[in-house]
């Protein structure tokens, strides 16, 4: 079930990183459809592979983030959230400051090529996920489709996105998956990764 046999590509890191998103896939649909027989194996692949994930998306976009991108209440919390740079106490223009020094300042964070690779990859997906083919959507629905999950409007929506894939994963990876809308829309996100072709457009999976 979690095997992803596929033509390989020339870039070894994209063929890595599909099939990492293909075994998450995989795993999601199992919760999703309550097969209770795949449960170890299921948590498994959540933990070891889903997880790491994630962990190298928000890696790379804050990586990747820069100061004008967010509000300043967005670029506070950030800079909470990722221990960027110490929090200034002269308002929002400081922390802007602040946080765009430490973020381009070089050795603080070194980029890490695969995680600058899985932003950029989870990124497309968020903007395609809403062309995903029926045939290729698995959530147990008679009409499937995933054209009603809106794309992430701004930076601080595409990071509220991947927080929310991250929470669903801990929850499938400790057996308390719920049946709602953000795990379709991890669903829907992991079913779109494991399609995404280099020349874009979706494979077969």
């Amino acid at each position: 079930m979690f095997g992803e046999p596929r033509e390989p590509t020339r870039f070894a890191a994209f063929d890595a990183l599909v099939a990492t998103c293909r075994r998450t896939r995989a795993a999601l649909v199992a919760v999703v459809h309550e097969r209770a027989g795949d449960g170890v194996l299921v948590r498994t692949v959540l933990a070891d592979d889903g997880l790491p994930h994630i962990d190298a998306v928000r890696s790379g976009l804050t990586q990747l983030a820069r100061a004008g991108q967010f509000q300043p209440s967005e670029l506070r919390e950030l800079v909470r959230r990722e221990g960027i740079a110490e929090m200034p106490r002269a308002g929002p223009e400081a922390v802007a400051a602040a946080a765009e020094a430490a973020l381009e300042q070089p050795g603080i964070r070194p980029a890490v090529p695969g995680h600058i690779l899985a932003a950029g990859h989870a990124r497309i997906v968020f903007s395609v996920i809403p062309t995903l083919p029926p045939e290729a959507v698995t959530w147990p629905r008679a009409h499937r489709t995933y054209a009603d999950i809106p794309t992430p409007r701004s930076e601080a929506e595409l990071f509220e996105r991947v927080d929310e894939l991250a929470r669903v994963l801990w929850t499938a990876a400790e057996g308390r998956a719920r049946h709602d809308e953000p795990l379709r829309r991890a669903l829907a996100f992991y079913e779109a990764g494991s399609r995404l072709s280099l020349r874009g457009g979706f494979t077969a999976a």
